[in-house]
């Protein structure tokens, strides 16, 4: 009995998109790795060139691609020698840093990123005050501007929480009694401390306080002059030495806040203050 004979394929149209695919395969391949090669990290790429050392018998490898040596590798002329001179181009290491400078190099870099200044323009009211010590220091100095110009008494701190406390007499001294205008001695005493302030970058709170004895004026109270005496204040010292107004917040806390009892005179002279606070960011290391 004769075998059935096979049927012919019918011709497939779409075979040509086999090739296609792989064509376009071929030519993602080739572009990823263009990309790859276009981007090298030089230290990476001197470590590696410097491991193919031991494994080619080559130590010369490490300072040049194949140099010639007694590995069966270096037993041709090297890169240097032929095909720089068939097409005129460099070594592929040439400008890299060799292997054994690496470490010096990372060094370098770190001692520069640390004497590198911050901002090279910064002067000297752009540094911070973050610590106790600095606070005293800061203290110190303008005790001894205040006792140049004669007005060491009227003026007392405290180092707190929030940071340095400079606590200043208004009535008489500062300001005139029931006055938000400057007295006899108010603009000297800011003028001594005004340098001072300016020589840092910290916030600085002005904050005004009063006794407890209502002021004769409909609609003026206690918090008003207290408000008001801050302001003067904020103002004096950014017209007397040029403070950058940013740093500076003038608040009013009437009688709310006293540092004496208000049932004696002793007491609400000791409340009637403006307090200039040199604010500290606690979360640095104290020194």
């Amino acid at each position: 009995m004769a075998r059935e004979r096979k049927k012919p394929e019918e011709p497939n149209e779409l075979r040509w998109l086999t090739t296609y695919a792989d064509v376009v395969t071929l030519l993602m391949a080739f572009f990823v790795m263009l990309y790859a090669i276009s981007q090298v990290d030089q230290t990476k790429f001197q470590l590696f060139v410097s491991g193919l050392a031991d494994p080619f018998d080559n130590p010369a490898v490490a300072e040049g691609l194949l140099a010639s040596g007694s590995g069966f590798v270096g037993a041709g002329a090297s890169v240097t020698d032929t095909e720089t001179e068939s097409f005129g181009a460099e070594s592929i290491l040439d400008g890299l840093p060799s292997i054994e400078n690496l470490e010096d190099l990372d060094e370098q870099e770190e001692q520069d990123s640390e004497n590198v200044d911050p901002d090279p323009g910064a002067g000297e009211g752009d540094k911070t005050v973050v610590t106790d010590s600095q606070l005293i220091e800061v203290r110190d100095a303008i005790e001894s501007a205040l006792e140049e110009a004669g007005l060491v008494g009227n003026v007392d701190f405290e180092v707190t929480a929030r940071g340095l406390v400079i606590a200043i007499a208004t009535d008489h001294v500062l300001f005139a009694s029931g006055s938000a205008q400057f007295g006899s001695d108010g603009d000297d005493i800011v003028a001594a401390i005004a340098p001072t302030l300016s020589t840092f970058s910290n916030q600085i709170l002005v904050e005004g306080h009063t006794d407890t004895v209502p002021l004769v004026g409909a609609g003026y109270d206690n918090w008003n002059l207290s408000t008001d005496r801050a302001l003067a204040v904020l103002k004096a010292l950014v017209r007397s030495e040029g403070i950058e107004p940013g740093r500076l917040v003038a608040t009013g806390y009437g009688e709310h806040h006293p540092r004496a009892s208000n049932e004696t005179d002793d007491g609400k002279s000791a409340n009637r203050r403006v307090e200039l606070v040199v604010v500290v960011e606690r979360g640095e290391t104290d020194g």
